[in-house]
């Protein structure tokens, strides 16, 4: 326990290397399968369905419309600043590059928060278990019951986790420029260029992965210079003229990639991905609800405690203490800037708006954490004998690891041993399995599944084509993943009757959200009480009251207007597109809908028949039926 730089050191990676293995033991332990087949099961929530754009940007093919007869499309965008360093790692591990990675933020991470808190001057020993405790608060918090409350959910999600690539590696970067802009806040200087570099890179970073976090990143850190120069902020500019050029070339080079994309980005990708013109009436709408918002009692609340925090840390007696947690209220009051300056300047925004709402509570949360570990610190730590202090810090740590093994295998049995998901796995496990056994070579294959998990597979395994694509893989246009659609849905004989209850909407939980709609065209038919598909009204007067009821930010709610479900029905029987028959069909049993797909016997062969997962292939001389 006698800790010094280089045993803190020492622990952060013990202590990444141990969180890291409790995540992934069982999952080698339990599950005898391809590393792709891994990730794709092991990926936090939704966090697989980036492996395809991930791969597309890692390959520099990011038209790739796994259509053999489509070329020439335009290029999905992607947060390329989050694809970095998986893309270099990618060139030498291919898909052990994501587990490897995994290890490695998690140190990271541990590291940044270490190096944070001694700048806060906290102790090595305390800064150790602090950073310790934050990375495990997700856990923690997942153990209780508060975790469902409406605030302390967004910390449970948002603040830190492995789903890549965001927070994964989003985060990472934001808690990074808290870092180096925590070392200048303490020093009370800006002046050395190679910081204007590191800046400029973080900034580039940011842009590229989560533009919130850097709208954020760049009005705290002009509210900080001006904060450490105050009246000779004029002068610092003039005499800093080279180190600002420095930072903008710096932020130029990283954003560079982005830029670029987005300029030859296709149009209906951009718009399966929410972007929204921000015109004058929508504008209106937004700063409406964001006003609002800052005059509810518990915001008011917020604020009124932020400026009694800011008086109280700047007080004679706290200063040396407590200064630096400055700069968590000037983040906080970026927080509520940004939106604001976000919706006057900007001609467009992709409709993930809330989570300007959740980084404030993320950001508040960070404030009053880090002041009341300095309260207890200097009313308590400082007066405990120093052999207590370190038994204490003893059992402390033993309880987050023993929490985190116990969080992490808690969740592991109740999602991943499940029924359900577990004979999903094995099911997946053995359709791949016999692909690789009957030696099915993919990129000569064309495949005929709606199943996500296995889509993400074939793609990494360089499947040549999909006959329907999820929509938020490839830079298609909306007429092509339509034609698609209805073309699988004649192959498979499945009726009018089944398209339409394939694409109706439909009620689930608190918002209007078909996933089969939410696959195929994302946030095409978003609607709230800022937007619907066209602007229309065309919808049920109950759905219609709803959408009028929703909040202009709930961009997850997907609801398709009257006259949109008659355009398909209507496109289905006059349909007579070309349709490339596949060779490869695995459906879903469990989907009511495509349960009821008719395979020609005389032409497929079904190879493999589960509870959950039935697999086709086309009979000829080289794969005939056993």
């Amino acid at each position: 326990m006698q800790i010094n730089k280089e045993s803190a050191n020492y622990f952060v990676i013990f202590s990444g290397i141990i969180f890291f293995l409790i995540k992934w033991y069982q999952s080698f332990l339990l599950f005898d399968e391809s590393i792709e087949v891994k990730i794709i099961f092991e990926s936090v929530t939704d966090g697989y369905k980036y492996l395809p754009i991930f791969k597309s940007f890692a390959e520099i093919n990011l038209n790739n419309s796994y259509d053999i007869n489509l070329s020439n499309l335009d290029n999905l965008s992607a947060p390329v600043g989050s694809f970095y360093f998986h893309s270099l790692f990618y060139l030498f591990f291919k898909s052990w590059s994501f587990v490897i990675i995994e290890l490695i933020t998690i140190i990271i991470f541990l590291g940044i928060f270490y190096k944070i808190s001694r700048l806060l001057l906290f102790k090595r020993l305390e800064s150790l278990l602090i950073s310790i405790f934050l990375y495990n608060l997700p856990i923690l918090l997942d153990l209780t019951s508060i975790s469902n409350l409406k605030y302390i959910s967004v910390i449970s999600t948002d603040f830190y986790s492995l789903r890549f690539p965001r927070p994964l590696i989003s985060n990472l970067f934001f808690y990074y420029f808290i870092l180096v802009s925590l070392s200048i806040f303490n020093k009370r200087e800006l002046v050395q260029r190679k910081k204007f570099i590191i800046f400029g890179i973080l900034s580039g970073l940011s842009f590229t992965s989560f533009f919130y976090h850097f709208l954020i990143e760049q009005i705290t850190l002009l509210i900080c210079v001006i904060y450490i120069y105050r009246n000779k902020f004029l002068k610092y500019i003039s005499e800093n003229y080279i180190s600002l050029i420095l930072f903008l070339i710096s932020f130029l080079i990283v954003s560079l990639p982005l830029i670029l994309n987005i300029n030859f980005a296709e149009k209906d990708f951009l718009q399966r991905t929410g972007l929204l013109d921000l015109d004058f009436e929508r504008k209106k709408i937004l700063l409406k609800y964001s006003f609002k918002k800052f005059l509810d009692l518990k915001f008011l609340i917020l604020i009124i405690f932020s400026i009694i925090l800011y008086y109280f840390i700047n007080n004679k007696e706290n200063k040396n203490a407590f200064s630096g947690n400055t700069l968590f209220i000037f983040l906080f009051l970026s927080s509520i800037i940004s939106p604001i300056i976000f919706i006057i300047l900007s001609p467009s925004y992709f409709s993930h708006f809330y989570f300007f709402n959740n980084l404030t509570i993320l950001i508040f949360f960070l404030l009053i954490f880090f002041v009341s570990s300095k309260f207890l610190q200097i009313n308590l730590l400082n007066k405990l004998p120093n052999k207590v202090f370190k038994f204490l810090s003893i059992i402390l740590i033993f309880l987050i690891f023993s929490s985190n093994f116990y969080g992490v295998r808690n969740n592991y049995f109740s999602n991943q041993l499940s029924h359900k998901v577990f004979k999903t796995r094995s099911e997946i496990n053995s359709i791949v399995n016999i692909i690789y056994k009957e030696g099915f070579d993919l990129s000569k294959s064309t495949l005929l599944t709606f199943d996500n998990k296995i889509m993400v597979w074939s793609i990494l395994k360089d499947i040549q084509y999909l006959s329907v694509v999820n929509g938020i893989f490839t830079p298609k246009k909306n007429e092509m993943i339509e034609n698609d659609l209805i073309g699988s849905f004649k192959f498979l004989r499945l009726t009018e009757d089944d398209l339409r209850d394939f694409i109706k909407n439909k009620k689930k939980g608190w918002r209007y959200r078909n996933d089969n709609i939410l696959d195929l065209f994302w946030n095409r038919y978003q609607a709230n009480s800022l937007t619907t598909f066209n602007n229309s009204n065309d919808f049920d007067n109950e759905v219609l009251e709803f959408i009028n009821k929703t909040s202009p930010i709930m961009s997850q709610q997907l609801i398709i207007p009257n006259f949109e479900i008659e355009r398909f029905i209507n496109k289905f029987e006059n349909f007579n597109e070309n349709y490339n028959d596949p060779n490869l069909i695995i459906i879903n049993k469990k989907d009511s809908i495509l349960a009821k797909s008719i395979i020609d016997p005389e032409i497929f062969c079904k190879i493999f028949d589960g509870e959950f997962y039935v697999f086709y292939h086309s009979i000829n001389k080289d794969k005939k039926c056993n």
